[in-house]
């Protein structure tokens, strides 16, 4: 009878200490705080064709030291003229062990530029845990009223690079890199991709402050060598 009441005991004070377990774990996570680092942004010039102004928008991410899957929503204010974004469709995205989430499509009323000052980055969890960075957003607006040929050639004095995306007929894309000498042609594009159907080139400014996203063209291989 001694050793039945011992066995007894013994289970039940492993069942105490497995529920107190996960009492602690349960309440651990549910009290985890957001933490983000380094935020950044980009301001995204997007152009139609080669003589209307740009369609813009604003690209803001910051690296997650917490779980990235955690964000419930983000709350962006400027404190320039007041705008505010507040979200809960959070892009993420994961480069081995950092993650990183934010937006990438901020736009601005109809006619209105993105001001130049700080931004108050806030990410909520869904227990509306908060952790806020700032950040500082200078850039030149020009661009605004530009047409792709014009930035073009300003982009040509910052030091910018060049990369190119590549569709096929479906505008699926096939090839996204950096424009190497072989992808100044049509010609040079279709050898590397049989089925490459259209492309553009996107303009990068060093710290990728602002992006311009050129017009898309044809693989035409008509007149070509």
């Amino acid at each position: 009878m001694k050793n039945m009441i011992k066995k007894s005991n013994s289970k039940l004070l492993l069942i105490s200490l497995a529920l107190s377990f996960l009492v602690i774990l349960i309440s651990s996570c549910s009290q985890v705080t957001p933490e983000i680092i380094s935020p950044e942004y980009s301001v995204i010039f997007e152009y139609e064709d080669e003589k209307s102004n740009p369609k813009a928008r604003m690209s803001i991410f910051a690296e997650s030291i917490s779980d990235v899957n955690r964000y419930d929503r983000i709350k962006i204010v400027c404190e320039n003229g007041g705008y505010i974004w507040d979200f809960s469709e959070i892009s993420t995205f994961t480069d081995k062990k950092r993650s990183w989430a934010g937006n990438t499509n901020l736009m601005m009323p109809q006619n209105q530029v993105f001001p130049s000052g700080k931004y108050e980055l806030t990410f909520y969890n869904a227990d509306e845990k908060e952790t806020t960075e700032v950040i500082n957003v200078n850039y030149d607006s020009s661009f605004y009223k530009m047409t792709s040929s014009e930035s073009e050639n300003l982009l040509k004095n910052k030091n910018a690079i060049t990369k190119i995306a590549i569709y096929d007929k479906n505008h699926q894309m096939i090839y996204f890199g950096e424009k190497s000498s072989s992808f100044n042609s049509p010609r040079g594009i279709w050898n590397n991709f049989s089925n490459a159907k259209y492309y553009q080139d996107i303009i990068i400014t060093p710290g990728n402050y602002v992006i311009c996203i050129m017009p898309q063209k044809e693989v035409s291989l008509e007149n070509q060598q």
